[in-house]
């Protein structure tokens, strides 16, 4: 069977490469928060626009971050398993692992385009008259984590490198596992240290942007209702675009078996 261009070791070195410059940007995105981000998010904590007043590392909480890492940890594994280590080439050649790679920061960069980028410029010189400044580079891993990444990997996935048909509602539910976890974490450890990535995983947070509660003190009780409908919301998109993604590879496997056959 002829190998695809996703199973070549141009390709190999070509992910190996982009997952290695996607770490590194990562890594600069952390760990240049005290110097280069904390100035501006100071302006964003104060407006209570973001509540990050912790440290870089919690950037590691944001969704689109996990997401890049993964896709960027993906590649490098999936490379190392085509020069040569045998273990990696079949764990990496599982569409199941992949389609988690991909449906999750597939969910990132359909945020990007439906809701970050009609409301904002992906470079802007600055935000409610206040100057990003230093931040130019960070606008660069922006664009990289929310654009570059999420179209990129979105585009492997016509290139299957198992050649057949999958589960598409099985494997749909299993995506689910890794996003509702987050979920989870990020509410337990946000009622631990204040530190909440998204306004809707604090149920006081979407409290008080709901007009017909933010008058009334805030309930404990109905703020957990608020999350738990949130994710029932959330994990329907993932589970909608997950069965998407599936739906695509089998017309893609499909397609492939019967020109291999031709």
């Amino acid at each position: 069977m002829k190998k695809s261009l996703i199973e070549s070791k141009v390709f190999a070195c070509f992910a190996f490469c982009f997952g290695v410059f996607g770490l590194l940007l990562m890594a600069h995105h952390i760990f240049s928060y005290e110097n280069i981000l904390r100035p501006f998010m100071d302006y964003l904590i104060e407006n209570r626009i973001i509540t990050n007043d912790k440290s870089g590392l919690t950037f590691l909480r944001m969704f689109t971050n996990e997401s890049n890492i993964m896709v960027d940890v993906y590649l490098i594994l999936y490379a190392l398993g085509i020069f040569g280590s045998e273990k990696l080439y079949k764990f990496t050649h599982s569409e199941l692992l992949r389609g988690i790679v991909t449906l999750n920061i597939t969910v990132t960069g359909i945020i990007y385009f439906t809701v970050l980028l009609p409301s904002s410029a992906p470079f802007p010189s600055e935000v409610n008259g206040v100057s990003t400044g230093g931040m130019w580079f960070s606008n660069v891993v922006n664009t990289w984590n929310h654009l570059v990444t999420p179209v990129f990997t979105f585009a492997l996935w016509f290139l299957p490198v198992e050649k057949k048909r999958i589960p598409v509602v099985k494997y749909g539910l299993l995506y689910l596992i890794y996003p509702i976890c987050y979920f989870v974490m990020c509410v337990i450890l946000g009622a631990r240290d204040g530190f909440y990535p998204y306004p809707f995983l604090s149920g006081r947070q979407m409290w008080d942007f709901i007009p017909a509660l933010k008058e009334n003190p805030y309930n404990p009780t109905t703020g957990i209702l608020l999350i738990v409908a949130v994710v029932i919301v959330l994990s329907a998109v993932f589970f909608a675009v997950g069965c998407a993604l599936n739906g695509i590879h089998n017309a893609r496997v499909k397609k492939y078996n019967i020109s291999e056959e031709k």
